[in-house]
């Protein structure tokens, strides 16, 4: 079940004593006090800013996590006079108690003794490593009730539930409608890919949704973004009822990122470490580049992972700007996840010196951050160390990687998508790319949809499949205008180029001076007998014209 909101409260020595003190000391407060009363409001889905003249006692009856068929009310009660919230009755020795189940020893609560005193309730405390109570509230409108002991965020559990363990007073984490079903195809297949493998390179034409299935992949690993992080709960789980609406990250979070465009002028002092001067003389000092930067920094977190995204990767000089590096590209020369070292090897660093005190470390390199850090002598490449990478198939200015580089990366296909098309624009495939087809169903979509069908079906039969056109060429139209400023803007010149060299098999492509072509046919030669193409605009045709051109160019 997908949560919507979580509340949550830090149990106090001062509250640990009041509901677990013998009954023979029930003298005294026994409630538990809400002060961060605007949060409560949000969870309860009240307005936060109401005035305390509006507050009125919220009431809901959560199931108990580990053992969901068991629910009980609890009620939260306004104290308009005090400015705040409280579950009152929560002394659980005290036979009127009002404390839900799920807060009981019936259901794991923490009973180690009776706490004599706050200071014996702390000592308790100190033993658990703390105490929250929580609330989750599903999409559906459901409530589960349950408590966490310890400090830190058990391994598996969604990183934003944090404050279930560290947080204090009390809080509500709002939960994003994220998961793995809200990206694209592509980046569920980046995802999948990092399972395996550290190195990930996304191939293939423009407008077949790279780059923004990379940033999706770098938003949702990113530690930063937790808005988007859905929550999953399941009620029997009691030592694990929360994880991540997207499958578990394959990638160990927490996950510190960057992004990088290389070009024909980025080099090895850019990516890797380089001499800059520091303002001080002549006196050059060793600069760390992106990727010796990011290592540094996994080093530093001390925990998690790194992703570097390498976007438009063969622009570069790529042997030149990985230099050696190209070796930590493979695991089994880097330093272990337990931080092992056996089968790792050194990082040599040619032009950083060894501090010159003697130490086992080298001299200071300065950071992107702006700070320094002495790298230990000696050091090996962190494990966790990712890189994604994206290639354009059809830009041939540039050359491709080499076989020991591109060996190193799970190489992941980008064609056009028609599936993802079709859905996304609400036409059937099948009934767009028909060979034949009614008006009614003849709409601008299902023109879009045959049209790429059919030029990317023609494209690789001649030129092959890495001169494809993108999908996202296609994915707003909406219009008849829309589909005729998107041919005679992207289209078309995207095929002219591709076809620039061979006339010939461009104009049976576009069937010109065909016998059978309707009347205001756009495409033709300019003379009877020769080569040269004429191709007229469709932005200045009529709706009816483009779609009987287009219906004309799909099926002859």
């Amino acid at each position: 079940m997908k949560v919507e909101r979580i509340w949550w409260r830090e149990i106090s020595p001062e509250d640990y004593y009041s509901m677990e003190k013998s009954t023979r000391v029930l003298r005294g407060r026994t409630s538990v006090e809400i002060r961060q009363v605007a949060d409560l409001l949000e969870f309860a889905g009240l307005d936060r800013f109401a005035s305390p003249d509006g507050w009125q006692d919220v009431r809901i009856v959560p199931h108990v996590v580990g053992d969901p068929s068991v629910s009980a009310p609890l009620v939260f009660k306004a104290h308009r006079r005090h400015g705040v919230y409280e579950l009152t009755g929560q002394n659980r020795h005290d036979e009127r108690h009002e404390r839900h189940p799920a807060w009981l020893p019936l259901h794991g609560w923490p009973d180690l003794r009776i706490p004599t005193s706050v200071e014996d309730a702390k000592a308790v405390l100190a033993e658990l490593g703390g105490l929250h109570v929580y609330v989750a509230r599903t999409v559906t409108g459901q409530y589960f009730a349950g408590h966490t002991t310890g400090a830190s965020l058990p391994p598996g559990w969604p990183s934003s539930c944090q404050p279930l363990f560290t947080g204090s007073e009390s809080g509500v984490i709002s939960v994003g409608s994220g998961s793995v079903q809200s990206l694209t195809p592509l980046a569920r297949k980046i995802l999948d890919a990092f399972r395996d493998r550290k190195n990930v390179l996304i191939y293939g034409p423009p407008a077949t949704g790279k780059t923004h299935a990379v940033a999706q992949v770098r938003q949702i690993l990113d530690d930063k973004w937790t808005g988007g992080e859905a929550i999953e709960i399941d009620p029997h789980r009691v030592d694990h009822p929360f994880s991540s609406g997207f499958e578990a990250s394959p990638v160990v979070p927490p996950v510190i990122t960057d992004w990088v465009t290389f070009h024909q002028d980025y080099g090895y002092e850019d990516f890797i470490v380089g001499l800059r001067p520091t303002g001080e003389g002549i006196r050059l000092a060793p600069f760390a580049g992106r990727l010796l930067d990011l290592a540094i920094r996994l080093d530093r977190q001390g925990r998690g992972s790194a992703l570097l995204v390498i976007d438009e990767i063969n622009r570069g000089n790529v042997p030149k700007i990985l230099g050696d590096f190209m070796t930590y590209m493979d695991t089994s020369y880097r330093r272990g996840r337990d931080g092992n070292t056996r089968s790792a090897i050194p990082v040599n660093l040619p032009k950083v010196q060894r501090s010159p005190t003697g130490d086992p470390v080298t001299e200071p390199i300065w950071m992107l951050s702006g700070d320094s850090y002495m790298l230990p002598q000696p050091w090996t490449f962190p494990h966790d160390v990712h890189i994604l990478a994206t290639m354009n198939s059809v830009d041939r200015a540039v050359a491709p990687l080499d076989s020991a580089i591109g060996r190193r990366f799970e190489r992941i296909d980008a064609y056009a998508d028609l599936d993802f098309l079709a859905q996304h624009l609400g036409v059937s495939l099948e009934v767009a790319t028909a060979p034949d087809i009614d008006a009614e169903h003849w709409t601008p979509q299902a023109a879009a949809v045959a049209l790429l069908a059919y030029l990317n079906d023609e494209i690789t039969e001649r030129l092959g499949q890495d001169y494809e056109l993108g999908h996202l060429y296609f994915w707003k139209i909406a219009t008849w205008e829309d589909l005729q400023r998107v041919w005679d803007h992207d289209i078309w010149p995207q095929i002219r180029d591709r076809f620039g060299a061979r006339p010939d098999q461009l104009a049976d492509l576009l069937r010109v001076n065909s016998r059978n072509a309707p009347a205001n046919y756009p495409f033709r030669t300019r003379t009877v007998t020769g080569r040269a193409l004429a191709v007229d605009s469709l932005m200045g045709q009529s709706h009816e014209d483009t779609a009987i051109t287009l219906d004309f160019l799909v099926r002859g």
